[in-house]
């Protein structure tokens, strides 16, 4: 792991960028274009806890139980999943110089998105059993579960 966890802005910057790039892609800009406008912000967030950050997500958003149900049945196919992280791999080129961090990165990009991929083309009904969801039942963001 890097000395210090890349800031929340570093973070910020990158997926902002990623998701100037995804939108334009024409592999994979049209599963962007239909997600929340302030979902650069949740993946940077997100990946803030990740490398040792700030937890707001965790807060915010929820485990990783969330982040499966928001992947569920998007039917990710492997080249799909090659470009994502390929465009997350340059936006992190462009935004990071450390070097250290960019293979600790890419590592991660790796990993997750194998994960992903296979949660999105996995039954419905095997997801919500894992994050144990029933049936008929909607996951909101952990903020809004709060009273």
């Amino acid at each position: 792991m890097t000395k210090a966890p890349p800031s929340p802005e570093k973070l910020q910057a990158m997926t902002t960028r990623f998701y100037e790039a995804a939108l334009d892609d024409d592999l994979i800009g049209k599963m962007f274009s239909r997600a929340a406008t302030d979902h650069a912000v949740h993946l940077a967030s997100w990946l803030s806890v990740v490398f040792g950050g700030p937890r707001d997500y965790l807060r915010e958003r929820g485990d990783l139980s969330f982040v499966m149900y928001k992947h569920m049945n998007l039917k990710i196919t492997e080249e799909q999943r090659a470009r994502w992280a390929r465009l997350m791999m340059d936006a992190a080129a462009e935004t990071f110089t450390d070097e250290a961090f960019l293979r600790q990165y890419a590592r991660f990009v790796h990993s997750i998105t194998h994960n992903v991929r296979e949660i999105s083309n996995l039954p419905t009904d095997e997801v919500r059993r894992m994050i144990g969801l029933a049936p008929s039942e909607d996951m909101r963001p952990a903020a809004e579960n709060q009273p």
